[in-house]
């Protein structure tokens, strides 16, 4: 959580993929949500409720969409997005969403249709526009500063990367080319990811 007190992740200690909640510091845990199908913790915002995507309600497997959750308890609040794999909030109302951003590493140098592709609205309009001038299968959108880190496998390995916030001044960050950079996080100051069996 934003003020450090809580570690909200995915169970499936009945089977199902549900959203739980638990003290940073240790201690028993708590299951926040019944609702079934897949879902998957995609961090917190900035008023300190849980964001996750799930497709609870959706006729279709893959079909996430995001959802927020009072960590006191309550319904999913839908956000009205649409298909959204990855959230990340930028300045202001600022936001990038992530559509078919499974990991790269899941069907490596994939260039169908269903490559993972980021959305930008960059003044919080409601509006979004395809960054379409990105190379490869993206995943796990951050808006950092003035700048978009994601997962990419443009150049045949998963690697951590960068933009502006039109897609272009493409940067690279991370130089792996035996095991895949996958699921990236940020806290808004660092990034934390995993590569072959270390953070």
């Amino acid at each position: 959580s934003p003020d450090g007190r809580w570690l909200a992740y995915i169970g499936r200690d009945e089977q199902h993929p549900e959203v739980h909640l638990m003290p940073a510091e240790g201690g028993p845990s708590r299951r926040l949500t019944w609702l079934g199908p897949d879902a998957q913790v995609r961090g917190w915002t900035r008023e300190g409720h849980i964001l996750f995507v799930s497709t609870w309600g959706q006729p279709f497997f893959r079909n996430h969409h995001a959802f927020t959750l009072d960590p006191d308890g309550g319904l999913p609040v839908p956000l009205p997005l649409g298909p959204v794999n990855h959230l990340s909030f930028g300045p202001g109302p600022a936001r990038v969403i992530g559509r078919n951003t499974a990991a790269p590493a899941r069907w490596k140098r994939y260039r169908g249709g269903t490559a993972g592709h980021l959305w930008v609205d960059a003044q919080g309009s409601g509006e979004f526009h395809r960054l379409h001038g990105l190379p490869g299968n993206i995943s796990s959108p951050m808006w950092i500063g003035d700048r978009i880190y994601h997962l990419s496998d443009a150049e045949g390995v998963g690697n951590l990367y960068s933009c502006a916030v039109d897609g272009s001044a493409l940067r690279r960050h991370t130089d792996h080319a035996d095991f895949y950079a996958r699921h990236a996080a940020s806290d808004g100051a660092r990034i934390v990811y995993q590569c072959g069996a270390e953070l």
